[in-house]
């Protein structure tokens, strides 16, 4: 996406743009200005297989020495259930047969190394729309226009569906009991989940993901053992969805949504993208992507205290303030919903467009 003098998180129409890439080199099979499904393959590549080993000498109860003697195969290509080594002690004969098919690396103090052999990579586009520049033989950067949320949490990797509002309000609990069939292939949202049986259900019916305002803190290792998408707006614990977000969303139930993201990898906040039809792409270009901050302004809170409150912007200072763990900060004046003030960090805030 391309981002203002402050990272705007959050907005009902966007430009996004978003870059595809191969881990290692290969060939890109789209060119500038083609369109893209989600499901399109626009490049791929070869990946170099694993390095295994297999303990002989443990194998066949004989010395690291005596290894090479015992050995069938010295070097090329093996398959799975070939005969790697063989030994004969008395009446005893052992074999040892391959667990892997690949190349045959070399023998080390007992072990016998094969390396997989290589295994195609496909990248796919991932998000609708064009392409936007072709990156040499690395990959392609895909342009489109949508709605887009970022969360601060979440197992997703990438996941798509088709977005279902299951709860009513931002501060319902998910419950076990209503997800079902019908919920298969969508990503469901909901206010609160506390439940394991929700996710257990969902890994069942075969739900594509889910987003949340909070989760409870236990259930993370749940999400990830699952293989569930699940997208995290407000925070861990039990806090409603905030309402713009929530409001956001329902006003999509139907669409495509496009999950992105997973914080073990340490990049980018995961985030939700809906995009929205190719009708609008004339006006894409025209289209202010993300604006500065300025009074006047709706933003969400996304650190403590505040987490996840709405507040208004009422004053820029313009030099940076000391916030309260002592550290200085360019940031806004806020006034929350209760009529507090407060100095908000410009990357504790989201705007709401």
């Amino acid at each position: 996406m391309i981002l203002a003098p402050h990272d705007v998180r959050f907005s009902r129409l966007t430009q996004i743009m978003r870059t595809r890439t191969l881990p290692v080199p290969g060939r890109v099979l789209v060119k500038v200005g083609d369109r893209v499904r989600t499901d399109d393959i626009v490049a791929r590549t070869a990946l170099q297989g694993d390095l295994r080993s297999v303990n002989l000498a443990q194998m066949l109860g004989v010395s690291i020495d005596a290894v090479p003697q015992c050995v069938q195969v010295t070097d090329g290509n093996v398959s799975k259930g070939q005969l790697l080594a063989t030994v004969r002690h008395l009446l005893i004969k052992r074999h040892v047969y391959s667990p892997y098919s690949g190349t045959v690396q070399g023998i080390s103090d007992g072990y016998l190394f094969i390396r997989e052999h290589q295994e195609p990579f496909l990248l796919r586009a991932h998000l609708p729309g064009k392409v936007a520049r072709v990156n040499g033989n690395q990959g392609i950067t895909v342009r489109s226009a949508g709605a887009i949320v970022q969360g601060i949490w979440s197992s997703s990797g990438e996941h798509r569906g088709v977005l279902a509002m299951m709860a009513q309000h931002p501060h319902d609990l998910l419950t076990w009991d209503r997800v079902g069939l019908w919920y298969r292939a969508t990503v469901i949202v909901g206010g609160i989940l506390r439940d394991r049986r929700v996710l257990l259900r969902a890994r069942q019916f075969q739900v594509h993901g889910l987003i949340v305002g909070s989760l409870d803190p236990s259930l993370k290792p749940l999400c990830r053992d699952l293989g569930l998408a699940v997208l995290v707006t407000e925070g861990m614990g039990h806090i409603p969805m905030a309402q713009p977000i929530f409001d956001l969303l329902r006003s999509h139930h139907g669409r495509l949504v496009v999950l992105s993201g997973d914080t073990r990898d340490g990049g980018d906040l995961p985030e939700a993208i809906i995009p929205i039809p190719s009708k609008i792409e004339g006006e894409a270009e025209a289209m202010i992507v993300a604006q500065p901050f300025q009074v006047g302004v709706n933003v969400r809170i996304t650190r403590p205290p505040y987490l996840g409150q709405v507040a208004l912007v009422v004053g820029i200072p313009q030099t940076p303030q000391q916030t309260t763990i002592g550290t200085r900060l360019e940031g806004a004046d806020v006034r929350l919903i209760d009529g507090r003030r407060a100095f908000i960090p410009f990357v504790n805030m989201e705007r709401l467009e």
